[in-house]
Formats: C-alpha cells, structure tokens, sequence
C-alpha cells in the first residue's frame, strides 16, 4: 500500500499552529545555586541583606578623621595622631570617616606621617553601596551566567526556582547503535538524542534520553506513550519521513492528533508535530543537519515560547561568495564560512543536504533564504548568524577548493598560531574563480604536475594576477588492480572513474593515450566516483576490477598498483594578500618542518 506524503506547511505557519496549540506551562521547581546555571528565573530574586554590611575600608593604611589631616602638604607634613592601623575589607571604626592608603605615609618613630589631606569618605565602601537589603539582583527570565552565581551567593541566595520544562527524547531505528558500539555496515551510532540532549539543556530545559527503540509500530507506540506521562514535551527521533520504515507518524496518530506533517524548510521538510494529550511530541528527523535545523527553529522557537533562553548568536553582515539557488516557497538554512579577506567580510557555503554533517563543523555560520527567495547573486549582501563569537572572524582563513586531507593537518598545525583555517569545497575551477574574485585568503588545487595541466587549469583564467604557490602535499597516483594490469586485458575490466577534470582522470586518459588504448572500449568507464576513497572501496570489494587512487591507498587495501604519475595539492594566494599576518602564518606553517614532518608520518 502506498504511504501517504508529506502536506508541506510554510514555516511562519508551523511555528504559528504550534504556539496557538501549545500556550506557555507554567511550571517551575527549586535548584541548589551551583546547579542554576544556564536555567532561567521562575521569579525576581532580591538580596537578602545589603552588601557590604557596614562601611568598610577599601585599601590598606589608616582610618582617620579628614578634619585632622587638613593642611597637610609636602612642604609641610602632619603627623597623624589619632588613627587606626585598617586591612582592606575591614570594618571602619565609628569614630572615624576616612582612610589614607599605606603608600601615602610613613613612619617616623613608631608615628605615621602624611604630606596630602584625606577627603571625607576617602578610600571607604558605604553600607549598602553595592546592593541594599530587598533589591532586585535578578528579575524573572534571566538566564543564570556563571558569573551570577558568585553575586547570588554573596547577596545570600542559597537556592534558585527556575522555569521547568522537561523534555523526552526518544530514538527509533532498527540500525541504530549506542554511543561506543563500534557500527557494522549498515548500522549507524545513535547521536541526535545527545545532540538535541546538549542542545536543549544549554537553553534551561532538563531531558532525559531513553533507550533506542526498534523500528517497531508497537514498541514506537509504546516508548512515546510513557515518555507523554513523564515529560511536558517529547521528540521522537527519526522515523517522522514517508519510508516503509517510518512509524513516528503512526504512533503519535493513535494517541493523539496531528498537528502538521512536513514543513517547507530545508533541511528539515520531514518534521511531524502531534498533540498527544495536551503535550506536543516532535518528530525530528533522522539526517544529522536536519534534526540540528530542527532542533533550532522549531524546537528551540517552542521553548523560547514556554520562557527558557534560546542560545541566539551574533548576526553579521556579509556578502556572499559566489550564487546560490533555493527553491521559492522554501526557508532554506545553509551552513558558511565568514572571513574577513581585505578588508571586506564573505561567506562562503558549505555543501547542502541534511546528511553532510561536517558541513556544520566546518562553517562558523548560517545563511537563512527565506521562503521569499528563490536565490541570492554573488556579491550580494545578506546577514549570516554566527555560531562563534565575532571576535573570532578577524583570526578566520578561508580557503576554497579541493578538500585534500593534508589541508586538515595543515588546518591542525595553523591553529597553534591563533588562526582558523576553514576549507570550503569547490572545483578547480570555483576555487581559481574565488581567488581572481577575492573572495577568500587562499585556493587549494590539486592538478597533475605537468606544465599544461598548470597553464591549462589555472594561469589561463587568472591572467594579470600576481600568484604565490605554496605546496602543501604531493602525491603520487596510480591504477589499482586486484590483479595484473596490461594493455591487452583492459578491455576485460570492469572501471571506475574520477570526474572530468580531476588529477586522477587527466593522468589515466594522458596514459590511455600513450598506451593507444580507446577509452570507449572500457567498461566503467563513465561510471565516476567523488572520492579516492570510494574507488578503493570498489575495487576492494569486487564491484570494479580497476581505477586510479593514491598509492597509499592502494597499500592499504593489499592492492596491485601502476604508477600513472603525480599530483601536487597547492595552496594559490595573490602576492598583494601576503603581508597579511594570517596569510603569513599559513604560508610559514605550510612550510615548516614540523607539518612536513606530520605528512611524512601519515604517508602523505
């Protein structure tokens, strides 16, 4: 029977039903002041008593009466006869109204002397100046920061009611595997629930994760009914899609009703909500990016609604890299990379989808299209949210291109220096594209090395430009094989190819044509895969007898190897950019031995 699909509401709708559907709680409970942190005020809280106490002495030296120094100059000292030898932090004797700092006298015989006359209430904290018995020290909704806690215990607060929501996060998936199971293939380890876990709990709410139930309707019906009796809300992770395995919807039916199933926002579009006795319940999705979307825009709106603290970053003001397209009637939320190159801030995006998960590790940011849009042009300007301090934009490299993996260690070692080094990918030719525009500190490229594949890949499109080239990485590739290659037997094997343009196909179609071999008459031939790490994969596992891979790869797997030639991973910066401090320490750092040395280690 065909399952049903997904009736897309517009987010602004969504976010609209839910709050009609679910008002603000109003629950809250009482927590030891160390455990208040990051919860937000149920109720204002007030001092207990004022702070300090009574007047008290803000240096060390004397209390003294002003009236008995007056006069006192250099040219004509005073003895101070009547005083009180006072510690900072002490309580100021009754008779006295001032204090002279230690620094400013001496002794004379077992007798202090002054040369500068102390004003009344000189160097002295009145009773009450910090904070007054009955003041207000927090009002309600305040988020508690750790520097609150030592001005609550001072001002004699012991214990904090916060704003209670609890929240149930239950996991489903038949392949699914606990945090610290090593996965079998076709299994995956659990994380949403640890995620919208930490999440969620940084904006005051407190969760409890329950086991990872199976992709069972019954057992799925179960779990969310006695997660319902336990907490104000419940998201069910995954299961929420159209899939023959996708029960969330099923369950969340048959003990409630449906409030929405699917919203037009990517990623995320799969996201159910239910109303299961007066309590929502959250169908997440199951993609990492899309359940942190989610997780975001959804579920965090819902608790900034109920009154706990939504983790909000900086919005910045950018311009963008190079076009984007989104679909109109779609909000769309792409993870970017910010950096300042030359004086003007870019963003540059990050893959799309929901299952590219290093897509947000890698970004320091997020670009929201609103439904309104159906793209945004290159150079544009638009306003990015951050998921770093700002101040961290200065430090940020961006470099566009090929993603090689010594550029991650080169990444490792640069962050010694104090500066970030995000790699977006591109084309060769998206990265050579960014450097003529400027839009970043440096573009990585891996071309053969032939002075052709030079002139033609790159010097062709950057006439006029002034390039530095740093290498980062060289290394050599080759065809594998299970078996022996020659010329005559290719036509008996099964390939599998890097996309046009790669280093991998130019070097195989430069050695097919030195052999007069038709690349036509190989089977595979235009079967392409993006990394060399998929067509070592083929060919280790028999789905392809031959293709081109690093060598080290090819020891790995235990593979035959024919050397084609090489390919070299630079680092291209304008020459005008490397008196910039940062572009200086990727530049030393790229040639320091100790990242040489780490290449060398890692067989790079």
């Amino acid at each position: 029977m065909p399952r049903r699909y997904l009736n897309l509401t517009p987010l602004s709708e969504a976010l609209a039903s839910m709050r009609r559907t679910f008002p603000p709680l109003d629950r809250a409970e009482t927590v030891p002041l160390r455990l208040a942190v990051g919860r937000v005020t149920a109720e204002p809280l007030y001092a207990e008593y004022s702070v300090p106490k009574v007047d008290i002495a803000t240096f060390d030296g004397y209390a003294v009466r002003s009236e008995d120094t007056l006069g006192a100059q250099d040219q004509r000292p005073l003895p101070l006869a009547d005083c009180a030898r006072i510690n900072t932090g002490e309580v100021l004797p009754p008779s006295f109204d001032a204090v002279v700092m230690i620094e400013d006298t001496w002794d004379d015989g077992g007798t202090p002397w002054i040369r500068k006359s102390a004003a009344p209430w000189q160097h002295v904290r009145h009773s009450g100046e910090d904070i007054r018995a009955g003041e207000l020290i927090l009002p309600k909704g305040h988020q508690v920061r750790p520097f609150d806690i030592g001005a609550l215990a001072t001002y004699g607060i012991t214990r904090v009611k916060v704003r209670s929501v609890r929240v149930g996060i239950v996991p489903t998936g038949s392949d699914l595997v606990p945090l610290g199971v090593a996965p079998a293939p076709g299994q995956t380890i659990e994380t949403n629930t640890l995620m919208a876990e930490a999440y969620l709990t940084r904006m005051g709410a407190t969760c409890r994760r329950y086991g990872i139930v199976p992709d069972d309707p019954d057992l799925i019906r179960d779990a969310l009914e006695e997660a319902v009796a336990e907490n104000d809300l419940v998201i069910l992770s995954a299961g929420s899609s159209a899939g023959t395995r996708d029960f969330s919807r099923d369950a969340v039916g048959a003990l409630g009703e449906i409030v929405f199933h699917g919203i037009a926002v990517r990623p995320g579009k799969p996201v159910l909500l239910g109303n299961v006795g007066g309590k929502p319940v959250l169908g997440m999705p199951g993609y990492p990016v899309a359940a942190q979307t989610v997780l975001r825009e959804v579920v965090g709106d819902l608790l900034a609604w109920w009154g706990l603290a939504a983790p909000r970053g900086e919005e910045l003001d950018v311009r963008l890299s190079r076009k984007m397209t989104s679909d109109l009637g779609f909000d769309e939320f792409v993870p970017v990379s910010v950096g300042r190159v030359d004086g003007t801030c870019w963003a540059t995006p990050h893959p799309r989808g929901g299952g590219i998960q290093m897509a947000v590790v890698r970004a320091n940011g997020y670009l929201h299209i609103s439904a309104g849009r159906e793209g945004i042009e290159a150079g544009e300007e638009v306003r990015v949210r951050l998921t770093v301090p700002p101040a961290m934009i200065p430090s940020t490299l961006v470099c566009i291109g090929q993603r090689s993996p010594a550029l991650a260690e080169l990444q490792n070692c640069l962050s010694d220096t104090g500066y970030l080094l995000h790699c977006c990918n591109a084309s060769t030719m998206g990265a050579v594209l960014a450097i003529r525009a400027k839009t970043c500190h440096a573009a990585s490229v891996c071309i053969p090395e032939t002075e052709a594949a030079w002139n033609d890949l790159v010097l062709r499109y950057l006439p006029g430009v002034d390039l530095l080239r740093v290498q980062v990485a060289r290394t050599e590739l080759g065809i594998i094989s299970a078996g022996d290659l020659d010329t005559d037997n290719l036509a008996s094997l099964r390939f599998v190819n890097r996309p046009k343009g790669s280093p991998a196909r130019i070097l195989l179609d430069a050695w097919l044509d030195r052999e007069g071999v038709d690349a036509g008459r190989l089977a595979g031939y235009e079967n392409e895969v993006r990394t060399p790490g998929a067509v070592a994969a083929a060919v280790g596992s028999g789905f392809a007898d031959a293709g081109v891979c690093p060598a080290g790869m090819a020891r790995e797997a235990g593979l035959r190897f024919t050397p084609l030639g090489y390919e070299s991973c630079e680092l291209l910066i304008r020459k005008e950019l490397a008196g910039d401090d940062g572009i200086a320490s990727l530049i030393r750092t790229a040639q320091s031995p100790e990242f040489r040395e780490r290449l060398r280690s890692l067989e790079w």
